[in-house]
């Protein structure tokens, strides 16, 4: 077989997904960290939380939220991405990572705190399908950088050199949601 073909064959086998995670959620880019340990600071969150990260990139949000004792699930639909967060992620107590489109995932139950760093056009939708979820513990909906639209956060956490760190509750959210619908 010719090597060159193979090569071209891997790639796009590999590019195709990639892209198509990029086109339904977003493309990757590392979330500064500074304003994450900010904001789990102020939030108190600890060993009693369970993180789902919609989109877990290189795994750098379930590297810090396991360091904080929290249980960690990340969802990510790229297999670049995902190889990557599984090196990083592989070895973390308490942490699973899922090559998985998380549209389609029924979200833990006891889910307290989800990470999203998604674009701005898919928050809506990312927000929906939250919002279908039963998540009696759940307390925040974090989001990096883009605010959901038409609704105001609890809290704006911010850190030089950072994109902002919307907080918002999420049981009031899910609340607004179900009424809207």
């Amino acid at each position: 077989m010719n090597w060159f073909l193979l090569g071209i064959i891997i790639v796009t086998v590999l590019l195709i997904p990639t892209a198509y995670a990029g086109w339904i959620g977003a493309p990757y880019a590392p979330t500064r960290l500074a304003v994450v340990h900010k904001a789990f600071d102020g939030l108190g969150l600890d060993s009693e939380d369970y993180l789902v990260d919609l989109g877990a990139g290189d795994g750098g949000i379930m590297r810090e939220a396991a360091a904080r004792g929290m249980t960690t699930l990340g969802y990510e639909l790229s297999p670049i991405m995902w190889l990557i967060a599984w090196v990083r992620t592989r070895r973390l107590p308490r942490s699973r990572l899922r090559y998985q489109n998380f549209y389609k995932a029924k979200l833990p139950e006891q889910t307290t705190v989800i990470f999203s760093f998604l674009m701005p056009t898919h928050m809506t939708q990312v927000f929906e399908s939250v919002a279908r979820q039963e998540l009696p513990r759940a307390h925040y909906f974090l989001s990096y950088a883009f605010p959901v639209p038409n609704t105001e956060p609890a809290l704006v956490v911010r850190e030089k050199n950072c994109a902002p760190l919307y907080v918002y509750d999420l049981a009031a959210l899910v609340s607004k949601h179900q009424k809207d619908a």
